[in-house]
């Protein structure tokens, strides 16, 4: 006799399905890798920027010292001379190779206007001129407020080497031979 066979005997082993592959990634880990990617290309620009422009936190830092001094002191020849200093060194740390720093006289403020058009022409008028003559005079009159603020909105709206000038402006700016003895003023 043969040994019947239980309906047990009959059934099949249980087959796991196969383990879930990490690979293709699920379309939400492909949003989290880009917005991962973007965030750092953004964050590295944002440095960069910050880093390019850290000059013209220096040099509001020193104008604002600088005019605190001022009213301090109430020296008005000095006042202009770092305010003539301050504005040159910026203009060098804004355009290394461009910039020359002998140029001088009304020759020196239609550059300071060309680089910052914003201004609308401000240091070729009146209170741009009292940089170049009132430090040479006996009791010079300025308005050291008006002036001071021109400075700030030039230092914080000029336009670096790393900017393109405006096709217009460009023919204004004209490029100074150098000369042997720089001007500090």
């Amino acid at each position: 006799m043969q040994p019947t066979s239980s309906p047990l005997d009959q059934l099949a082993d249980i087959h796991l399905p196969d383990s879930v592959s990490w690979w293709p990634l699920a379309p939400g880990w492909w949003i989290l890798i880009a917005l991962i990617i973007v965030a750092t290309i953004g964050f590295f620009i944002w440095r960069q920027r910050k880093q390019q422009n850290h000059y013209r936190v220096i040099a509001q830092q020193e104008l604002a010292a600088s005019y605190a001094h001022y009213q301090q002191s109430q020296d008005v020849a000095n006042y202009l001379h770092s305010l003539s200093v301050l504005l040159r060194r910026t203009a060098l740390t804004a355009y290394p190779q461009s910039f020359n720093a002998s140029i001088k006289g009304q020759e020196w403020l239609n550059w300071l206007d060309a680089v910052c058009p914003t201004l609308n022409g401000k240091f070729s008028g009146e209170l741009g001129q009292s940089l170049l003559s009132s430090a040479y005079q006996k009791n010079p009159q300025i308005d050291a407020a008006r002036l001071q603020q021109l400075c700030a909105d030039w230092i914080s709206q000029h336009r670096n080497h790393r900017q393109k000038l405006s096709t217009s402006k460009k023919a204004t700016v004209k490029k100074v031979a150098p000369v042997a003895e720089a001007s500090h003023v």
